[in-house]
């Protein structure tokens, strides 16, 4: 019994540890950030747009993107899930499962929920 109770303190801990380390570093993806940047302006800091994406059920909503420019999507653990061409519709996700994603098209990336 007593084992039992520090395995699961242990765990406890670990995931404590975890979650606080994931907070410090989701500074990277954080949305607020990006909405807040995406909000104030548009453009880089050599006035290029920068495309934003949004997710609306299974359909990925893409505004500021040129036709062409090829869209990957990673899952969280970094596996590329989907690849995809911009040809100015929106994109469907409907063979992704819900969890968190990294969007990526050309040198711009946002992080996005299903």
């Amino acid at each position: 019994m007593p084992m039992r109770k520090f395995t699961l303190i242990l765990t406890f801990l670990l995931c404590g540890l975890t979650a606080i380390q994931s907070q410090k570093n989701s500074t990277l993806f954080d949305k607020n950030t990006t909405e807040t940047n995406n909000t104030q302006s548009n453009k880089t800091s050599d006035n290029e747009i920068v495309p934003k994406f949004s997710i609306s059920g299974k359909t990925l909503n893409v505004t500021n993107l040129e036709i062409g420019v090829q869209i990957d999507i990673y899952s969280a653990l970094g596996a590329k899930v989907l690849t995809v061409v911009y040809n100015g519709t929106n994109i469907s996700l409907v063979n992704l499962n819900k969890g968190i994603y990294i969007v990526r098209a050309g040198k711009f990336t946002q992080k996005i929920m299903l």
